[in-house]
């Protein structure tokens, strides 16, 4: 594990509009099919809560679909993409480039609705560089154990945290995310790249991340501070 220098990312959807040399952008999360207005949604739903000290949003994954954000995507992108009716994973395998990176999103928690993860497996291939599982900050060991034995070992925890506003961002995630952690290096070993977001504004909250075993750092809500994520990133 690589405790000195990590690999950033920045997270979807922040990865649509921001870019930085030393990190690795996360376009989307696009859906098969087109999904709602992205802007509309942000306008609506995006608000920040000074009890939960973080972001909510309600989002619920809008985009302008799949063919559009292949369309768009630069060679070195990761997309992500997430399932909104049960067999979409399966459509987009047979629309996407073998050696595509992708960051499947298997936990938004604003779709309303919790959908298997039957067609997980057909992604990671060998050929992509980066095929990343994005899991939720309430996921289980049996889950992990899912994911892993279905091909995956690069793991982002965590997506946001469910809640009665929907989906949290900020430093309540910070736990979950640490607990994860610990749970896949005892379970599972060193062989599992773990990505670690939720509430990185600061280097002592990388510094937590990588201690706890964390390979690399997703920057997400940092991103509402242009000046702040830059620089950490430029550290």
């Amino acid at each position: 594990m690589n405790y000195i220098d990590p690999k950033f990312f920045i997270s979807a959807p922040f990865g649509n509009y921001m870019t930085h040399p030393n990190a690795l952008s996360v376009r989307g999360t696009f859906t098969y099919k087109p999904n709602g207005n992205r802007f509309y949604s942000i306008i609506k739903t995006l608000r920040y809560r000074r009890r939960l000290r973080g972001w909510t949003n309600r989002l619920g994954l809008p985009n302008p679909g799949l063919t559009a954000g292949l369309n768009n995507a630069f060679p070195n992108d990761i997309i992500s993409i997430a399932e909104l009716e049960r067999g979409d994973f399966a459509r987009m395998h047979r629309q996407i480039a073998l050696d595509q990176s992708l960051e499947l999103n298997l936990s938004c928690p604003n779709l309303g609705k919790t959908l298997p993860w039957d067609n997980i497996h057909v992604f990671p291939n060998g050929h992509r560089k980066w095929c990343i599982a994005k899991m939720s900050p309430l996921t289980s060991p049996e889950e992990i154990q899912y994911v892993i034995e279905s091909g995956f070992k690069q793991i982002h925890f965590s997506n946001t945290l469910p809640t009665e506003y929907g989906g949290l961002s900020g430093p309540e995630l910070i736990p979950y995310t640490e607990s994860l952690i610990g749970t896949t290096r005892y379970e599972f070993g060193n062989d599992i790249e773990i990505i670690a977001g939720g509430g990185v504004d600061s280097e002592s909250v990388i510094h937590r991340y990588m201690r706890a075993g964390a390979n690399h750092i997703s920057l997400g809500s940092v991103w509402f501070n242009p000046f702040k994520a830059r620089r950490l990133l430029s550290k």
